[in-house]
């Protein structure tokens, strides 16, 4: 039998991001059909209440993970780059250790946020229609942290075409459910009931995975961890529990300030504006896929292959986002209907949505240098930025919603994306400055500047070229897909992209 050829990084890398990109798409796709149905079914106020007890579902989740994920996807990476016994021995202690942490945390957070519900919903928020959903919520996360501790071991292992099918499970049975309890019974309970049992199954599948085709991390010999790689683990773990309770505040604070100052309407705007961004933003978010990759690099190499994935990224980040800006109020009206963008209010969500589309470019880069800052073990560094960046995302929230709501309500919307593109830039410009001091890894000037241009082109393209058409769904793709070709023409002549780059990209492969 030949010899297979050894895969190179990039092709690794291009292998794993075609599937964590069909991953995400799947992904995206499938809570994108179940959003809009929940949203066109429940309305603006119920949306909100439902958008805001799935934000504080989500960020008491936290505390289920607190970087455990991210801990087993170095790690088990790390203990697999030789297939040995003992590697294989190691990579099992370390499962079953962090696993035991993982269930622990589990399992007294869902009981937490069960017990707090009423006290969060009536006392916190004001708003009672919360309570009953919080309280089915706590099997939701249960569920959720489980489903993600085996998701992340495919990830380790490299082999995502695994969590593609889990998540391909998930959206599609879970877009049937909702539909099937929501015909026999309305309520915002419903929904994560039906949430909750299309998870399970989509976790019994990754479980049996597992065990039939890489069962040395189930079975085998019992190991356990000597109490200086306990410590390495819970110091890595340690710094990531800080940088995981900052981030889902980072991230959520936006939604959670609203609650406190808005009515729950305007969180169902805000809801709708960042479920599109989000799904852009994830086809081009490669963090957890690049993680085992740059673990197992040496500097050298890590450094071109850093700048590789920079490269890529920011030619599908920059243009997604900016032309995003363009068509996302549009196309909120026409998936969403016309409820989610009244006509009081359109020129607040049309600033708040140009804004919160900036997110696109910030939360791609910023996953790379995640990834780098983990992958060389220093999550100290990214841990402390990111409680800064939270602390002032709290103060900036704040200051611009009081500044907002005191012209009109609406306002408050754009002080929240305000603040929140403003802390998220200045958090990736401090990682991107601490890497070159670091590990002497910078991104290339041209990498960024001839993709900002292009697409600054192709966007002053879009706005004459809209005038002369009336908004509608096919006008829209009509007008997305010539843009991106008018993208892609003038950088091709520029040599922003090359020919070999398309190459590279359908066949997966390029020279060491």
């Amino acid at each position: 039998m030949p010899k297979k050829a050894k895969e190179t990084i990039t092709q690794k890398v291009l292998k794993n991001t075609s599937y964590n990109f069909l991953t995400a798409l799947i992904s995206k796709i499938g809570a994108f059909v179940f959003t809009v149905i929940i949203a066109r079914v429940l309305f603006p106020e119920l949306f909100g209440i439902y958008t805001l007890a799935l934000t504080i579902i989500l960020t008491i989740a936290t505390f289920t993970d607190l970087g455990l994920n991210a801990t087993l996807i170095r790690y088990i990476s790390e203990s697999l780059k030789t297939k040995t016994s003992k590697s294989e021995q190691q990579a099992r202690a370390r499962f079953y250790f962090l696993l035991n942490l993982k269930l622990v945390f589990t399992a007294i957070t869902a009981l937490a946020l069960f017990l707090l519900s009423d006290i969060i919903s009536f006392y916190l928020f004001k708003k009672p229609l919360l309570a009953l959903p919080l309280k089915i919520g706590s099997i939701y996360l249960f569920v959720i942290s489980v489903q993600g501790f085996f998701s992340s071991i495919f990830y380790s292992l490299q082999k995502i075409n695994y969590s593609l099918v889990a998540e391909t499970i998930f959206q599609c049975l879970r877009i049937i459910l909702v539909l099937l309890f929501l015909s026999l019974y309305k309520s915002i309970g419903t929904i994560f009931i039906s949430l909750s049992i299309a998870l399970f199954v989509s976790f019994l599948f990754l479980y049996f995975t597992l065990s039939r085709k890489y069962a040395f991390l189930l079975k085998g010999k019992k190991a356990r961890l000597e109490q200086g790689e306990k410590k390495r683990l819970l110091s890595f773990f340690g710094w990531l529990t800080i940088s995981s309770i900052s981030l889902v505040f980072f991230v959520h604070i936006d939604t959670f300030m609203l609650g406190l100052f808005l009515p729950a309407e305007f969180i169902g705007y805000y809801g709708a504006i960042f479920s599109i961004v989000g799904t852009v933003a994830a086809f081009v978010g490669f963090g957890s896929v690049l993680l085992p990759v740059f673990t197992q690099l040496e500097q050298g190499k890590l450094e071109r292959g850093f700048n590789k994935v920079f490269h890529y990224v920011s030619l599908i980040a920059i243009p997604a986002a900016i032309g995003l800006a363009f068509v996302i109020v549009p196309a909120i009206q026409i998936i969403y209907g016309q409820a989610y963008v009244p006509s009081s209010y359109k020129f607040a969500i049309t600033i708040t949505s140009v804004l919160l589309s900036l997110l696109v470019i910030e939360s791609a880069l910023t996953a790379i240098y995640s990834a780098l800052f983990q992958a060389k073990e220093r999550p100290k560094i990214p841990s402390v930025l990111i409680v800064m960046a939270t602390i002032a995302n709290i103060i900036l929230n704040y200051l611009f919603i009081k500044i907002g709501i005191s012209i009109a309500p609406q306002y408050g919307l754009i002080g929240v994306a305000l603040a929140t593109v403003i802390t998220r830039y200045f958090n990736l410009i401090a990682l991107a400055i601490i890497s070159k001091k670091k590990f002497n890894v910078k991104a290339k000037a041209s990498s960024i500047l001839k993709p900002l241009i292009v697409s600054i082109i192709m966007l002053t393209f879009l706005f004459i070229l809209g005038h002369f058409f009336v908004a509608s769904i096919l006008t829209e793709i009509a007008l997305i897909i010539l843009g991106a070709l008018v993208y892609f023409v003038i950088m091709l002549a520029i040599k922003g992209i090359k020919t070999e780059d398309f190459k590279m990209i359908i066949t997966l492969r390029l020279k060491k």
